[in-house]
């Protein structure tokens, strides 16, 4: 928001003096210039085609993207939405081009080459933006000649080399944006010249040296925005100058040396962010004067002492992030009084006592991280007064006494990480009432409990993505180790005994069949009303059929929404208003063996399963007379049918394509690596990756899914899969490995990215001219080729990923979970590349 409204109100400065300059031209008389002369320059620019151009200049006047003067002289050219892909920036410019040209923006107009020198030429210029392109190589010392210059944005290119001195004559500067490119060097030392600059922003850049004291000129200046650089040395205490600064971000960085006194003086500040730094000594006291701060990230520092009291006056705080330092000494009470705080995060430090008794004021505190310090004492029940708290991670200190029943009542609790302490006493068993709740860790206490009954059905389980962690010491039977032996006895003969109950209801369910039998919740207490049956063990089977009955009315074809070989999915909602799929055998189909047996293979393989990546099975009913499985309802059906609708496949821009693979690899992740043993699924394609109503994936379909026997090192079966998705290998074998969906995961990110089956390019990998291809000639046409540096950076990563994942040799294949860390790592191989320069042949062998 902060920077849209930046841009805002410089484009608005900008074309005000826009204006001015050419009502003073119209007023003085325009520099005198030749028509032909600006045709001409439009021809060669190749922006235009040129049947559009012609010797006249009012023809060149009603051009999109063009506005000429009363006199009929250009002053604006904006031709990013009118561009022909690939074009050089080129030397259209010369002494006579244009004149009366007074704004130039040219963002994301896919132009490539460097920065002419004859850009110095636009003497008139004041708004040049030529940001989102892919233009490298050095800026031109002729910047220097643009004194008129109010705006200057070559943000998201790949410039590089040092910035030029003759930037700092451009005494009407506003307005500076370079991030996101290669520039390294240091800040030239008579910035300062700039007096009239406001917006410093250059991150993501090569930086490097000392800030220089010439900043402090700067007076005028509200944003200095130079985050992820290698800047050294310490802050100069003439920051202290800069008193019209709102935000400051100097992160990740390698600043040394201790905060100036003087930072207290910038009054302003609303943003403060010097984390990921070397930053040394205590937090200065006057830092509390900054009291319009909303957030403030002092985070991964060597910052000691302890955390100063006057930290209570900055009552604007929304978030507060201190931590990996070395503070000592208690949280300060006043800490309390900050009740607009949202984020509160002073983990992995040395700080010592107990919790302030104060902390339930935070009334609007949603995450709350004091992991991996000192604090000792009880937990204070006043944090059940945090109603808007979403995660709490105290683990890793040495906190005793019981779990407060209070944190039970945090119905919007997400996590609670209470691992590592010295807790007593039991589990309280409320916590199975907290709906939302889906990752809990208890581990290495000393509970003198087992797990109470209740989290036995509750979906916050032990797997890879939501985990019940093991309650000790109990729980040991997971983490191993503990000296009570008798104990692990007796919980592992109630976890054996409950598990046999499960069984024994499940096999009669299997033989008397859903229709006319009821099955009673196992713990007595909870009812179930309205046939809700999102916990496959907790309701009352013949109610929830009548329900599915009546809300299909019996299966009519009016609540079908597909059909396959497998039967036909409906969609029903039921009594309670949850929407619920209904994956339905016909009655002809019941009677074959491979179908049912395809049916009982994906209840027995999801009921073990619960990732948010991965379709919930909230209930089933197997009977000879009737057979259909109840899942969770996704709105916006399979990735296939969505990529072959024009207008929903438009809607997936790249950010959501890059984000649906993602969820892929999360699941199969999650089945290769955190399942016991493995699953391959086996049948990974675009129609079995459902989307919900904001285009989160979940994978689907486990009729043919595959327990692998860690004890065997060839694994055989039937083919199964889909035509297209198969790894080649089965052709010859019938052993089944996890690199056969890493295959078939290949394709569908692949056909993600390209909108279609890449069945073209999947028979001619080995060619040269497939090799040869650019990957922006393949991708989706359907939508504009990804313009920002992230998007960018996201489909090369991607698509790089996808043609290794299609080695025919599934040795060579990458793991699912090294492709996760790949992708966590936002690394990619390519990144001294041009985007529009990569091809296939780069991304098969980066």
């Amino acid at each position: 928001m902060m920077a849209s409204s930046i841009s805002n109100s410089v484009s608005s400065f900008a074309a005000v003096a826009v204006a001015l300059i050419s009502c003073a031209s119209l007023v003085l008389g325009s520099v005198e210039y030749s028509p032909e002369q600006e045709v001409k320059a439009l021809l060669e620019s190749g922006w235009w085609s040129p049947e559009y151009l012609n010797s006249t200049t009012t023809t060149s006047c009603k051009l999109p993207g063009i506005t000429c003067n009363r006199a009929g002289s250009i002053t604006r050219i904006s031709i990013h939405k009118f561009f022909i892909y690939g074009t050089e920036l080129g030397k259209f410019l010369n002494g006579s081009s244009f004149p009366n040209l007074v704004h130039l923006d040219l963002a994301a107009a896919e132009l490539f080459g460097s920065i002419p020198p004859e850009i110095g030429t636009l003497s008139k210029l004041t708004y040049l933006d030529l940001s989102h392109n892919y233009l490298l190589g050095e800026l031109p010392l002729s910047l220097g000649n643009l004194s008129q210059l109010v705006v200057l944005d070559i943000s998201f290119n790949q410039i590089s080399g040092q910035l030029p001195l003759s930037i700092t004559s451009l005494t009407h500067l506003m307005e500076f944006d370079a991030s996101s490119n290669a520039i390294n060097g240091s800040i030239p030392i008579h910035i300062g010249k700039l007096k009239n600059l406001q917006f410093l922003i250059m991150p993501g850049n090569r930086l490097d040296g000392p800030l220089p004291s010439s900043l402090g000129q700067l007076t005028k200046l509200t944003t200095l925005s130079l985050y992820s650089n290698y800047i050294a040395g310490s802050i100069p205490s003439e920051i202290g100058k800069m008193t019209s600064l709102d935000h400051l971000d100097l992160h990740d960085n390698m600043l040394m040396g201790q905060l100036p006194p003087t930072l207290g003086q910038l009054t302003n500040l609303s943003e403060l962010y010097l984390d990921s730094n070397q930053i040394i000594g205590s937090i200065p006291p006057s830092i509390a004067k900054l009291v319009y701060l909303v957030h403030l990230n002092l985070g991964a520092n060597m910052f000691h002492g302890p955390l100063p009291p006057e930290i209570g006056n900055l009552t604007s705080l929304e978030t507060l992030v201190l931590d990996e330092n070395q503070l000592t000494g208690a949280v300060p009470s006043a800490i309390c009084d900050l009740t607009n705080l949202q984020y509160l995060s002073l983990s992995r430090n040395q700080l010592s006592g107990s919790l302030p008794s104060r902390i339930g004021n935070l009334k609007n505190l949603t995450r709350l991280k004091l992991s991996s310090n000192n604090l000792m004492g009880t937990i204070t029940p006043s944090l059940g007064s945090l109603k808007s708290i979403q995660y709490i991670d105290l683990s890793s200190n040495h906190f005793n006494g019981s779990i407060p029943i209070e944190i039970c009542s945090l119905s919007t609790l997400l996590s609670l990480d209470l691992s590592n302490n010295s807790l007593v006493g039991e589990i309280p068993s409320r916590f199975a009432d907290l709906e939302d709740l889906t990752t809990i860790n208890l581990a290495d206490n000393n509970f003198n409990c087992c797990i109470p009954c209740s989290f036995m059905y509750h979906r916050t389980t032990l797997h890879a993505d939501t985990y019940l962690y093991d309650y000790v010491p109990c729980s040991k039977i997971w983490s191993g180790g503990i000296d009570k032996g008798g104990l692990i006895i007796v919980c592992i003969s109630i976890i054996l005994a409950s598990s046999f109950l499960v069984l024994i209801i499940w096999v009669m369910f299997f033989k008397r069949g859903c229709k006319n039998k009821k099955i009673k919740s196992l713990d007595e207490t909870i009812a179930t009303k309205n046939g809700d049956i999102f916990s496959v063990w907790n309701y009352d089977g013949n109610l929830a059929y009548k329900d599915i009955i009546q809300a299909t009315e019996d299966f009519d074809i009016r609540y079908c929404i597909g059909t396959g070989g497998y039967g036909s999915v409906y969609r029903a909602q039921l009594p309670n208003g949850k929407v619920v799929a209904l994956k339905k055998l016909h009655t002809s189909e019941v009677e074959e063996p491979a179908l049912r047996k395809s049916f009982e293979n994906e209840v027995k393989t999801l009921t073990e399963l619960k990732h948010r990546n991965i379709v919930r099975l909230y209930g089933f009913c197997l009977h000879k007379r009737c057979m259909f499985l109840i899942y969770q309802y996704m709105e916006r059906g399979s990735l296939f049918c969505v990529l072959n609708n024009d207008v929903e496949a438009m809607e997936l821009d790249w950010k959501k394509r890059v984000n649906i693979i993602k969820g892929i690899v999360n699941a199969l992740c999650y089945l290769h690596n955190d399942c016991t043993p493995p699953i391959v699924h086996r049948d990974v394609t675009t129609n079995n990756v459902l989307l919900d109503s904001e285009l989160e994936a979940v994978v689907a379909d486990f009729g043919t899914a595959k327990l692998l026997d860690p004890n065997s090192t060839t694994q055989t079966t039937i083919l199964a899969g889909t035509y297209g998705y198969i790894a080649p290998e089965l052709a010859y074998t019938i052993a089944v490995t996890v690199k056969c969906d890493v295959y078939s995961f290949g394709v569908v990110t692949l056909e993600t990215l390209m909108g279609k089956h890449p069945k073209e390019i999947l028979s001619s990998l080995s060619s040269s001219s497939t090799q040869n291809l650019k990957l922006i000639e393949i991708l989706d046409q359907r939508l504009a080729p990804p313009r920002s540096r992230l998007a960018v950076h996201n489909v090369a990563l991607v698509a790089s990923i996808a043609f290794a994942c299609l080695n025919a040799d599934p040795k060579l294949r990458p793991t699912m979970d090294s492709v996760s860390k790949q992708i966590v790592k936002l690394r990619t191989p390519l990144a001294d590349h041009c985007f529009h320069e990569i091809t296939i042949g780069h991304l098969m062998n980066p």
